[in-house]
């Protein structure tokens, strides 16, 4: 019983161990996510250039710009895909722990159970074996 309970007790740990990992990939995409918003309000931000300055300086200042900028937002989706498929593993493996926790948990609380039972059981045929012999020897002083 003891054994079941330390090993409820570790497979609690891991699940909230992978629950951690599993929030971490969460936030990291989020971030990438708005990396990538970012990077693509500038790109938006390059490529319409404001109509009252037109110089070629101008022109070529932001062609370099969205130039510099695409192989980062190249970058950033490898970056997000990677992560995504890092989530789906770890959320895959947190709820495989999560069915081992919760059947290890049921089957404690099972086994917890069968035991009170039994001990109930035991202890009924305690009073009945007692009461039994009350009316034996009752019966046999009477007689």
């Amino acid at each position: 019983m003891k054994q079941l309970q330390r090993l409820c007790q570790q497979e609690e740990k891991k699940l909230s161990q992978l629950g951690r990992q599993r929030g971490e990939a969460q936030q990291r995409i989020e971030a990438i996510a708005q990396q990538q918003r970012s990077l693509v309000k500038m790109l938006d931000e390059y490529q319409q250039p404001s109509p009252n300055i037109a110089s070629p300086l101008l022109l070529q200042n932001n062609n370099n710009l969205q130039l510099a900028l695409r192989p980062m937002q190249t970058r950033l989706t490898r970056q997000q895909i990677l992560l995504q498929q890092e989530h789906q593993r770890v959320d895959g493996l947190w709820r495989q722990q999560l069915g081992r926790q919760q059947g290890i948990k049921w089957l404690y609380q099972k086994r917890k159970q069968d035991k009170i039972e039994l001990n109930n059981r035991q202890e009924q045929k305690q009073l009945d074996d007692l009461a039994s012999r009350a009316r034996t020897s009752r019966s046999q002083s009477n007689g």
